[in-house]
């Protein structure tokens, strides 16, 4: 009787109100779509990165020097020390950027320290878009893949280094330096043409470090530090170079995530407007069937079935609508990091994230369904229900209000931030025109005597500072 009984007001609910049912689904749909989609990319990213890692065997201590080295010294630390696996020192020639040419574009105005290298010994490949090591031939470069669309290099353009033209093959990702957040981008040379060039930049060494499964990686940079090793320059290990792989796309994907649970609230707060109306709608259904001694408890179920049912289509619906938006949003993410090795684990977690959703809108739907409970047969058939405070539906038409206003400012907020002059002097960074950046090297200090003077002789120089 009770599922005839469940069936019948199903059905009518349906006809009479399809707006609500509609309305209900979508709020569903789209909440379990947003946070679907953040587990689908925060997936991918950490999964590409870890196998991009593992592919170019990513060194787990790497020291950055400039100047004079003694192989000797370094060779007889990685023997006398356990928990180095091996170690190896590689060249990396820095270059001006106003020498450089991709095609028809000039890197002069480009922020990053751009130089050569050659490919690895034993670790710290630069592998290619198809994860496999670039045979490279003389006259042949590959390029950092994310200056593929950021300077429109097509294979088979030129690159000019000075009077030296190479030929573009293809493009490399750089477990080390592939993120923006990294200061310096590598380009791949054979080792003829490096050295041909080698007399265009300053060169200095990465003195990389392959440590033993469980070495303590901040131990052995204090061994590093009392061996009175090469260290003029920065020093990086393996959890800061993955923090800045996660943080290059990560902050977009956190983004995402904060306008997810702020849709998520809003869902939620209209869910409850449309329940509580309903309930309000079915208060003489539910009169009746409290007088033929159907108990609280029952005629809570028969509405939560038909939610339940509606949460299940809204939740299927959210899943296609995350897995449709993933490729559109992931390509910039897979053209940098690659795919992830365990692509059905990122699937698992959306579905587990749709799960979760899911099963906190019916949790509120039940909370609000209990007050169910509250009316009985003589006070709905009399007319008398009880409402809800009104209080609190205002506080909940503000803090709808409240977070529609911050969702719509975030993104006209974010630009005249980002675009804003005073910008730079937020990042610690004073407000010049233009900012000059010396290397250490053995003329450091009379190249530095020579700009001084150029700059306080030039009448175009209104104010300059030295650091």
């Amino acid at each position: 009787m009770k599922n005839n009984i469940y069936r019948r007001m199903t059905k009518e609910s349906w006809k009479t109100d399809s707006f609500s049912t509609v309305s209900f689904t979508l709020f569903v749909a789209i909440s379990v779509a947003m946070i679907s989609l953040v587990a689908l990319l925060f997936a991918n990213l950490t999964g590409a990165i870890d196998h991009l890692m593992e592919v170019a065997q990513t060194p787990n201590f790497l020291q950055m020097h400039s100047g004079e080295i003694n192989t000797d010294e370094l060779k007889e630390f990685s023997l006398t020390t356990p928990e180095v696996d091996d170690y190896q020192i590689m060249r990396f020639l820095n270059l001006e950027n106003s020498i450089l040419m991709l095609g028809d574009e000039s890197l002069l105005d480009s922020t990053q320290d751009n130089g050569i290298s050659i490919q690895g010994d034993g670790f710290d490949y630069m592998v290619g878009l198809d994860n496999e090591l670039p045979d490279v031939s003389p006259g042949e470069v590959y390029v950092p893949v994310c200056y593929e669309s950021m300077y429109h290099v097509k294979i088979g353009d030129d690159m000019k280094i000075g009077d030296k033209k190479l030929t573009v093959v293809g493009f490399i990702r750089d477990s080390q330096m592939n993120s923006m957040m990294a200061s310096s981008k590598r380009f791949l040379v054979c080792e003829e043409d490096y050295e041909h060039i080698k007399n265009l930049g300053s060169e200095e060494y990465l003195i990389e470090f392959l440590l033993c499964e469980n070495a303590d990686i901040n131990a052995f940079k204090t061994s590093y530090e009392d061996a009175n090793l090469p260290m003029n320059g920065p020093t990086i290990t393996k959890p800061l170079i993955k923090m800045m792989n996660t943080l290059s796309d990560g902050i977009m994907i956190m983004i995402i995530l904060l306008v997810s649970i702020l849709i998520l609230i809003i869902s939620l707060v209209c869910i409850r407007f449309m329940l509580l109306a309903r309930v309000v709608s079915e208060a003489g259904e539910v009169g009746i069937l409290k007088a033929i001694g159907i108990s609280g408890k029952d005629i809570r179920n028969m509405f939560l079935r038909r939610y339940n049912m509606l949460v299940l289509i809204g939740a299927g619906l959210g899943m296609i609508i995350s897995i449709i938006a993933f490729n559109p949003l992931s390509s910039q993410m897979q053209k940098l990091y690659g795919v992830s090795a365990n692509g059905v684990y990122k699937y698992l977690y959306a579905a587990l994230s749709a799960v979760l959703v899911g099963s906190v809108i019916i949790l509120f739907v039940l909370r609000i369904l209990r007050k169910l409970n509250e009316m009985t047969a003589l006070g709905v058939l009399t007319g008398k229900i009880k409402e809800s405070k009104k209080n609190n539906n205002k506080l909940c038409i503000l803090v709808v209000s409240v977070i529609a206003v911050f969702l719509m400012m975030i993104p006209s907020d974010l630009y005249s931030t980002l675009s804003s002059t005073d910008f730079i002097t937020y990042m610690g960074i004073g407000n010049a025109d233009i900012r000059i950046d010396m290397r250490q090297g053995e003329k450091t200090n009379e190249d530095y005597q020579i700009i001084e003077k150029a700059l306080a002789k030039d009448k175009d120089v209104k104010e300059y500072a030295l650091y």
